[in-house]
């Protein structure tokens, strides 16, 4: 016997078997039940969402030998030949090929004539807006009365194009896309049922690329079956289709949020040397995105088509994300797609605009200011903590040092006197000058830890100031000449460096000073690279300020001024003693 394709051998056979279309079926049945059956009936959504299989599965209710009823047999004679397509009271009929007026005359005079083996005369016609604006006009008076043993039933991909005169005549149902959690059942049935072990993962993968058709999603798994023999894996799937997995977005997710560049052209590579389409890539990015924008945003879960699994780890992840950062994100993917489309380079286009993806502060519009709010809000709470975990170290400290410290006993006046009497002078000499050690000792110690920190910064700064050419070339190395030029013409060196805080001098223009301060972390890059010191430039002060400076003391002003460049006018407050 000849090879019979999935998407046929398993076409709905009653109302139970069509998937994804519940509300429809409970209507059907309610009217099969109830005796009230429309005359004409418009079957309309998306190709392979079941439309002429519930035309025929209603046709078989209708002719059934225990009908009409809402569930037939699928053993009389007439179900039989319906299932079979041999019935001459249900009449199948392609706009497509039929599409002109005398075709729509000859079907008006066999509407006529009464059934010979069933119950009704169904007609089915498909692609009914094929039909030509003659054979419409021609069907509207059949259509609208016809004989009380006919029913017709219209299927169509494009309601559109269908004439007002007759979406009156008809009742309307709209068939939705199949939802992929509502096609693994059905996969997972039909692959048993054929002897094939096929992973969860790898059936969702196949439900995701028939979007919403179930045939297609029939043929996909028609094509992996024949692929993966009996056993069918997500990886065998992949392969298959082209794509990537879904950890492999995630992975592309999460390098977006930690602003990995480098992570992202590795992903890129991967996904070049494992032979995968690049421009499939971007597509199932922007489809990744747009889940989460969902999820972000709490939209249905109808809207989303993942498993709950999937479902789950996308909530997790739009916790990190932004409603704005998702937005730039697929404006960014939507310019990269149509890029990648038609670039003679298409590696390299994708590479600069996921390169971009890590970079928020390229990115223009709302969604630029969101990111940089956000990276500021960031950096404000972990200043928090850290200031909080300093507090209660402090304070924990200082509770241990009471707690170590011994208490002393209550001493009798009488007592201290008797015993100072009993003591040689020697020996209260030395208690003396034993107890003038032990009260100089606390006020010494931390004098020393000041000098040693403040030798300390000194040497730091002048090992800087002393490296201070090898760091103008290590930026002419980087690409930097020019920026090199500007700060030698400027006098720009150390000046001060305070807790990793570095000011430079300064002599030229504003302008310069705002070109070379656009350029400080190439410039703490380089610092680093030459000495090994990890500093932040603060800012920078002019030589005659550093020349009438005379002593280490920092007057108030200065202290307010250097608290504002290091913490913002935000976090800095003043009061008055």
């Amino acid at each position: 016997m000849a090879y019979v394709a999935l998407y046929r051998k398993y076409r709905p056979k009653d109302f139970d078997e069509i998937v994804g279309q519940e509300a429809i079926v409970r209507t059907l049945k309610n009217q099969l039940r109830s005796g009230k059956i429309g005359h004409a009936y418009l079957f309309c959504g998306m190709r392979g969402t079941g439309k002429t299989s519930t035309a025929r599965v209603l046709a078989k209710a209708l002719n059934c030998e225990q009908g009409p009823t809402d569930t037939p047999c699928n053993r009389c004679k007439n179900c039989v030949a319906i299932n079979e397509g041999g019935m001459m009271d249900v009449i199948e009929m392609d706009a497509a090929s039929n599409r002109g007026i005398d075709d729509i005359r000859a079907l008006r005079e066999r509407v006529s004539f009464p059934p010979s083996e069933g119950r009704y005369r169904v007609y089915i016609i498909d692609e009914v807006h094929m039909l030509t604006t003659e054979a419409f006009n021609a069907l509207l008076k059949t259509l609208e009365e016809p004989p009380s043993h006919v029913v017709f039933i219209l299927a169509t991909t494009e309601p559109n194009k269908l004439p007002a005169t007759i979406l009156s005549r008809c009742m309307r149902f709209d068939f939705k896309r199949v939802q992929t959690r509502e096609m693994l059942p059905h996969l997972k049935r039909i692959s048993e049922e054929n002897g094939v072990k096929a992973e969860e993962k790898a059936l969702a993968l196949i439900a995701r690329n028939s979007q919403g058709s179930m045939r297609d999603a029939l043929s996909l798994l028609d094509k992996a079956l024949a692929f993966g023999g009996d056993k069918l894996t997500y990886k065998d799937a992949l392969s298959l289709f082209g794509a990537v997995g879904d950890d492999l977005l995630f992975e592309v997710s999460r390098a977006v949020k930690s602003k990995s560049p480098g992570r992202i052209l590795d992903i890129i590579d991967d996904v070049v040397n494992g032979g995968k389409d690049l421009l499939r890539f971007v597509e199932d990015l922007m489809v990744f995105y747009r889940n989460l924008l969902m999820v972000s945003i709490g939209a249905s879960r109808e809207l989303i088509d993942v498993t709950d699994e999937e479902y789950g780890e996308l909530e997790v992840l739009a916790k990190d994300y932004s409603k704005e950062e998702i937005l730039q994100v697929l404006d960014l993917l939507k310019k990269a797609s149509n890029d990648v489309r038609w670039a003679s380079q298409p590696r390299t286009v994708l590479e600069a605009s996921m390169v971009k993806l890590t970079m928020p502060e390229l990115w223009t519009g709302d969604a630029a200011w969101a990111a940089r709010v956000k990276v500021l809000e960031q950096r404000i709470g972990e200043l928090e903590k850290k200031l909080e975990e300093l507090s209660v170290k402090s304070i924990s400290s200082v509770t241990e040092a009471i707690e170590v410290r011994p208490e002393e006993p209550e001493l009798n006046s009488e007592k201290v006197g008797e015993r100072a009497e009993d003591t040689p002078k020697e020996q209260v000499g030395s208690n003396e000058r034993v107890a003038e050690e032990s009260c100089d000792l606390p006020s010494e110690q931390p004098l020393e830890s000041k000098n040693s920190r403040e030798q300390k910064r000194e040497n730091g700064l002048e090992e800087l100031k002393e490296k201070w050419p090898e760091v103008l070339e290590e930026l002419s190395k980087m690409g930097k000449k020019a920026l090199v030029n500007v700060m030698q013409e400027c006098g720009v060196k150390p000046f001060e460096l305070q807790k990793g805080a570095l000011f430079l001098s300064f002599e030229g223009f504003e302008g310069q000073k705002s070109l070379i301060d656009m350029q400080r972390k190439l410039i703490e890059e380089a610092i680093k690279n030459v000495t090994g010191m990890e500093v932040m430039v603060k800012g920078f002060k002019r030589t005659e300020a550093a020349a009438s400076k005379d002593s280490e003391d920092i007057s108030d002003e200065e202290f307010i001024r250097n608290a504002v460049e290091l913490f913002g006018e935000d976090l800095v407050e003043m009061e008055d003693d």
